[in-house]
């Protein structure tokens, strides 16, 4: 893997590349792989476009986040488990003055998760996953999830995005990593939210129907302007780094 920006450079230490003008800051970041013609998705789930490279900065930002972020339609689609990570990836992250743990935080209106999922399934207190949702969210549900999870209300009626960032914030879980899916990352840009994406271009072409990494309702007034601030390559693979100027 070489980098383009901000510098031609071969080879590129991935972790590094990441972490600068990341961990002191942090924010909210998210990552996403996209096919050139822009699907984000072949047969209705990322892992078709992945490639050797973009398995490697998931790893990365994983790597480089105090918790992950992530819509609960993603997480079913996806079949997200608690992260359980081995001593080396632990190592890694206390080399970069990291926690070794690293929760899932998962986004759900009306709560409606299974407390029997991968999910849910940790030994370790750290890794606890954090249900984030709303007071008018399924009361029973709820109490399905309090043996098994940290459930927080962000919200009245819906789930208040603002508010997610400012409570993971007060946990001390300053660098937070999103993983989509497509509508709560429009939603998140729609509200301001959202400080970084990064996207993988993965050199395949999908096809019509697959969505792009944001749906939903319409934006508003103008697109959202992005900054380029770093540019890798591997095996065709583009690895772009993303400022994002905020809509609000």
């Amino acid at each position: 893997m070489r980098a383009l920006v901000p510098a031609p450079a071969d080879p590129v230490n991935v972790h590094d590349h990441y972490a600068a003008g990341w961990l002191t800051s942090g924010g909210i970041r998210a990552n996403f792989v996209a096919s050139v013609d822009g699907a984000a998705s072949t047969a209705g789930r990322s892992r078709g476009l992945q490639t050797r490279g973009d398995n490697l900065v998931f790893a990365a930002l994983r790597d480089l986040a105090d918790v992950v972020l992530v819509g609960a339609g993603t997480a079913r689609a996806e079949g997200y488990r608690a992260a359980n990570l081995s001593r080396a990836r632990q190592e890694v992250r206390r080399s970069y003055g990291l926690a070794p743990t690293l929760p899932i935080a998962v986004v759900s209106r009306l709560a409606l998760l299974d407390p029997g999922s991968e999910l849910f399934r940790t030994p370790d207190p750290a890794t606890r996953t954090i249900v984030i949702t709303c007071a008018t969210a399924d009361a029973t549900a709820q109490r399905a999830l309090d043996p098994v999870a940290d459930v927080v209300l962000c919200g009245k009626e819906t789930v208040d995005l603002a508010e997610v960032r400012s409570t993971l914030v007060a946990r001390g879980l300053t660098r937070i990593l999103c993983e989509g899916g497509p509508t709560f990352f429009a939603d998140l840009l729609r509200s301001g939210e959202v400080d970084e994406l990064c996207l993988s271009i993965t050199p395949l072409l999908a096809g019509p129907g697959p969505g792009r990494i944001t749906a939903g309702h319409s934006w508003p007034g103008d697109p959202a302007p992005l900054n380029l601030v770093g540019l890798l390559e591997q095996d065709g693979t583009l690895f772009g780094r993303y400022e994002i100027t905020r809509r609000s």
